[in-house]
């Protein structure tokens, strides 16, 4: 398969981006397969080397423009269509690519795999479904950002779709879901937490009822459902949270005598800690509900990430993941709101 890889997106690239393909193209997991990178003339010149060393299986895209977290997603895909990020999306349409991965700007993705790709019939929005680790297991949060403003049956079909997400990628035959809420109670929050509460309950066998951010990380719920702002604030606090907490932690250590003594004992618990919260374990996710493979990496991504979100991106096209999404579509459950 040919996977393609937005090379000028992310905090860390295109280095980093273009190590994390070779490290890749290296690992026995990436079989036969050729990355196909996407940047400007002259990231291309610099690393030319590098890039011509690996030429049997590492390929390379000359594009023109570079879209920056801070262009609108609108403009940039009226203005920079000779970009990076949208011409990995292109050529998955032109059947170039089988699938795509970038850790840029996260409006500008969506908009153009919608725009490109468009979405798998019977979807209203897409959405993000990143998986959240906690100790021994993970749930994933959907949606992490792709929708402001939900109904009621958009997350209905977060849920149907995240759903079949986790059966395809995690083997979980029967995910718990859980709407995120103020409280447990059905009545709890605004009109829409509400109304979807008992729309999910109606509809799922699997719903669990309305779950607090406090409880999040008790596995109660293997898929939590929420409107995209809401679950992008989630998303970054647990991020925030939970790298500040380790980092006071350790100065909280060297600042006394005697726990700097044991602090080469307790290194090892606090990495654990750090690792099983780290995107960079995990890659990239899919935008579920567009027709075609595009995977969103965290724009802090560095080579590990990159390699990790190549062999996920592997991984979800070899399940055929698009089918098992428009399989789900004939379910009664996603009938109903067609």
């Amino acid at each position: 398969m040919k996977i393609g890889l937005d090379i000028m997106s992310g905090d860390k690239g295109p280095l980093s981006n273009i190590k994390g393909a070779i490290n890749y193209l290296n690992n026995p997991k990436s079989k036969d397969n050729i990355v196909v990178l996407y940047g400007n003339d002259n990231t291309y010149s610099i690393n030319r080397n590098l890039i011509k060393k690996h030429k049997k299986r590492l390929h390379f895209i000359k594009t023109k423009y570079i879209i920056t977290m801070k262009d609108k997603p609108s403009i940039a895909f009226r203005k920079k269509r000779d970009s990076s990020l949208i011409k990995i999306v292109d050529d998955i349409k032109n059947n170039n690519l089988d699938a795509c991965i970038s850790s840029g700007n996260t409006g500008a993705l969506l908009t153009s795999s919608l725009l490109i790709l468009g979405k798998i019939e019977g979807i209203k929005r897409p959405a993000l479904a990143p998986f959240i680790p906690i100790e021994n297991s993970g749930f994933i949060l959907c949606d992490a950002g792709a929708n402001v403003n939900v109904k009621p049956e958009h997350l209905l079909q977060f849920s149907l779709m995240s759903s079949a997400y986790l059966k395809h990628s995690e083997n979980i035959s029967k995910p718990r879901v859980a709407l995120l809420n103020i409280g447990i109670e059905e009545n709890k929050g605004n009109d829409l937490y509400i109304k979807a509460h008992q729309l999910l309950k109606n509809n799922l066998s699997s719903f669990i009822g309305n779950i607090e951010s406090r409880e999040l990380f008790n596995n109660i719920a293997d898929i939590v459902v929420c409107d995209g702002f809401t679950g992008n604030i989630v998303l970054k606090l647990i991020e925030g949270a939970i790298n500040n907490m380790v980092k006071r932690t350790m100065k909280s250590v060297n600042s006394h005598s005697m726990s700097k003594l044991i602090k080469p004992i307790l290194s090892p618990v606090f990495t654990d800690i750090s690792k099983s919260f780290d995107y960079e374990e995990y890659g990239g996710t899919p935008i579920l509900g567009v027709n075609g493979i595009v995977m969103k990496c965290h724009g802090a991504s560095n080579t590990k990430t990159i390699e990790n979100a190549l062999i996920k991106t592997q991984l979800t096209h070899n399940r055929e993941l698009i089918k098992e999404l428009e399989k789900s579509l004939k379910t009664k459950d996603f009938k109903i709101h067609q």
